[in-house]
C-alpha cells in the first residue's frame, strides 16, 4: 500500500487545513506608514522615513553609518566602487552564493576569484582564500549563507595579513552575531538585501553598513547620482574629504536610491525582526536536535562563536547512501509533498551557474583578451560546492521557523516517513 504523499498517500501536513505561517509579515502598522508616505507627497530622495530607517539600522547593526539603496545587488556594486575596486583587481568570493556576489565584481571591471566552501557550513573556506591570494588580490567577500556564518576571525586575520578589504555579503544574515558583533559590522562594509524572500523585506531594497566615515560618504554619494551627502552625519566633513577631489567636485554615479514606501515598511519590519529571529533560532535549534537523531540527514554546523543566529531559509544536509541511494532530487520532491511547502537545492555553483554567464556580454565585459579569459567562471574547480548542490543540499523557506514546536516535529516526521518508505521512490 502506498504511504508517501508524492505517490498518493496522505501527507504529514495538510496545508489546506493547517497552513504554514505566512510571509511576508505585515499588519495595520505598515498600512498606516504607507498611507503617511502617500499623503506626504515625499515619496523618495532622502525623505524622513529613509533617514529614520538608516539611523535605526545603523543602531541595530552597531555601526556608525547605514546607507539604503535600491537592492542588494546595487549595494554590493556600490561597496566595490567605494573601496576603489576596478580593472586589474581580483576579488575572492565563495563559489556557492547568489550570482550577484560575483556579477557585481565583473560589473566594476574586476575579476571574481571563485573558491570552495566548507562542507558543513557552505560558507567560504579560509584555507582556500589563502591559496587564492595573488599580488592582484584587493578584497574578500565572505557570504553568510542560509543559516551559517563565515569564519570571520580567520577571514579578518587573512585580510589584515595581506592588507585586503573585507566586504561582508549579509543578504542572509540580518541580525546574526559573531562573538557578539552583528553581521555587517565586522568587515570594512556590510551589504544587505531586502528582497521579498529575505527575513527583513520591503519587496526590494538594500542597505550598506560601515564605521568608516570616508566610505560612508562615498557610498551615500554613489547611490545618489554622485551628489554631496546631506544630513547631520556628514555636517562636519571637510569639503575636500572622502570621495571628492580637492576642489570639491562630485563623483560620477547614477540613481540607486530607495523609496520612502520601502523605508516605511522596513522600519516596521525592523521592529519585529529581533523577536522573529529569536523564534527562528529557537525553532532552528530544536529542528537540528531532531536531525541529529534521524538517519540520512545532518544539521549544518553551528560555530560556537555564533552568539545569535539569523536564518535565510532553513538548510540541512542529505546523505543518499543511508536512503538506499535515493537521489536528493527525489527526496526533496517527496518532502515537498509531505509538508506542502517548496523544498529546494542550494544555489548553483558559480562555475556552472545558469544565471552567472559573463561571457554572454562581450560588448560590456571583453575589455581585452586576457580579462575575457579571467572572468570565465568555468576555469574554477569547486568540488565541494558541486557536491553540496548535486547531492546534499535541502533548503526550506524560513517562514517554517515562525511556527510552533509541533510544526517542527512535522519536519522530522516527514523525513522519517520518507526514510522508512524510500523503496517507493527507487
Amino acid at each position: 500500500m502506498t504511504k508517501l504523499a508524492i505517490n498518493g498517500g496522505s501527507p504529514v501536513r495538510d496545508v489546506k487545513t493547517n497552513p504554514w505561517p505566512a510571509w511576508p509579515v505585515w499588519d495595520e502598522k505598515e498600512e498606516k506608514a504607507l498611507l503617511e508616505v502617500l499623503n506626504s507627497g515625499v515619496w523618495s530622495y532622502n525623505g524622513p522615513k529613509e533617514v529614520e530607517f538608516n539611523k535605526l539600522f545603523a543602531a541595530f547593526t552597531g555601526t556608525s553609518y547605514a546607507v539604503s539603496a535600491a537592492n542588494g545587488t546595487v549595494t554590493l556594486q556600490l561597496a566595490l566602487e567605494a573601496l576603489g575596486i576596478g580593472f586589474g583587481d581580483e576579488v575572492i568570493l565563495p563559489g556557492l552564493t547568489w550570482q550577484a556576489t560575483a556579477a557585481t565584481v565583473v560589473d566594476v571591471n574586476a575579476v571574481p576569484i571563485l573558491v570552495d566552501v566548507c562542507a558543513d557550513t557552505w560558507c567560504i573556506d579560509p584555507k582556500e582564500i589563502e591559496k587564492a591570494i595573488t599580488p592582484k588580490t584587493k578584497a574578500i567577500i565572505p557570504v553568510h549563507l542560509y543559516g551559517s556564518f563565515a569564519d570571520m576571525d580567520a577571514i579578518m586575520d587573512i585580510a589584515q595579513k595581506h592588507n585586503l578589504y573585507v566586504l561582508e555579503d549579509c543578504a542572509h544574515k540580518h541580525g546574526g552575531e559573531w562573538n557578539g558583533k552583528k553581521a555587517g559590522s565586522i568587515g570594512d562594509i556590510g551589504s544587505f538585501s531586502f528582497q521579498l524572500s529575505k527575513h527583513l523585506t520591503a519587496g526590494e531594497g538594500g542597505v550598506l553598513t560601515t564605521d568608516n566615515p570616508d566610505l560612508a560618504e562615498k557610498l551615500d554619494a554613489l547611490r545618489n547620482c554622485g551628489r554631496r551627502p546631506e544630513g547631520d552625519a556628514y555636517a562636519d566633513r571637510d569639503k575636500g574629504a572622502g570621495v571628492y577631489s580637492d576642489d570639491g567636485n562630485f563623483i560620477q554615479s547614477g540613481n540607486y536610491r530607495i523609496t520612502e514606501f520601502q523605508a516605511a515598511i522596513l522600519i516596521e519590519g525592523l521592529i519585529r525582526l529581533p523577536e522573529q529571529n529569536r523564534l527562528r533560532d529557537e525553532n532552528g535549534i530544536y529542528i537540528n536536535s531532531l536531525l541529529h537523531h534521524l538517519p540520512g540527514v545532518s544539521p549544518m554546523r553551528r560555530d560556537k562563536r555564533e552568539t545569535k543566529e539569523a536564518y535565510f531559509n532553513f538548510a540541512f544536509r542529505y546523505h543518499k547512501d543511508e536512503f538506499k541511494g535515493l537521489p536528493v532530487e527525489k527526496f526533496r520532491k517527496a518532502l515537498e509533498s509531505e509538508l506542502g511547502i517548496g523544498v529546494d537545492a542550494s544555489y548553483e555553483p558559480l562555475n556552472s551557474c545558469s544565471l552567472y554567464v559573463p561571457l554572454t556580454k562581450p560588448s560590456r565585459y571583453k575589455l581585452d583578451e586576457k580579462h575575457w579569459e579571467e572572468i570565465d567562471p568555468s576555469r574554477f574547480k569547486l568540488p565541494v560546492c558541486e557536491k553540496i548542490y548535486k547531492e546534499e543540499s535541502v533548503c526550506i523557506h524560513h517562514k517554517i521557523l515562525l511556527g510552533s514546536k509541533a510544526d517542527m516535529d512535522m519536519l522530522g516526521e516527514a523525513i522519517r516517513k520518507i526514510y522508512d518508505h524510500a523503496d517507493e521512490l527507487l
